[in-house]
């Protein structure tokens, strides 16, 4: 299943971009594409919740690691989410 035009936020070396506007950027097409599969896609007090519609799982793994570890980004994602509405408080 192709990509919906969100690239990594990585370089040519698969290093982790330092710009920010970038990164951002790729984070938002992230979870674009992420909505466009199914997936509901949620902040989640300070973190994120990711569910994958049935029989997705893999499809959306595959996003998911194409973009590559998201744990320093946690808060940045979060935020995101909680700007476009997309949040569940606890």
């Amino acid at each position: 299943m192709p990509l919906l035009g969100w690239a990594a936020p990585r370089d040519t070396d698969g290093m982790m971009m330092d710009d920010l506007s970038e990164t951002l950027n790729a984070i938002g097409a992230l979870i674009d594409d992420l909505l466009a599969t199914g997936c509901e896609v949620v902040a989640v007090g300070r973190g994120y919740c990711i569910t994958p519609p049935d029989g997705m799982e893999r499809a959306v793994k595959e996003r998911l690691d194409r973009f590559g570890p998201r744990a320093h980004l946690m808060s940045a994602i979060n935020e995101r989410l909680r700007l476009r509405g997309l949040v569940v408080e606890i």
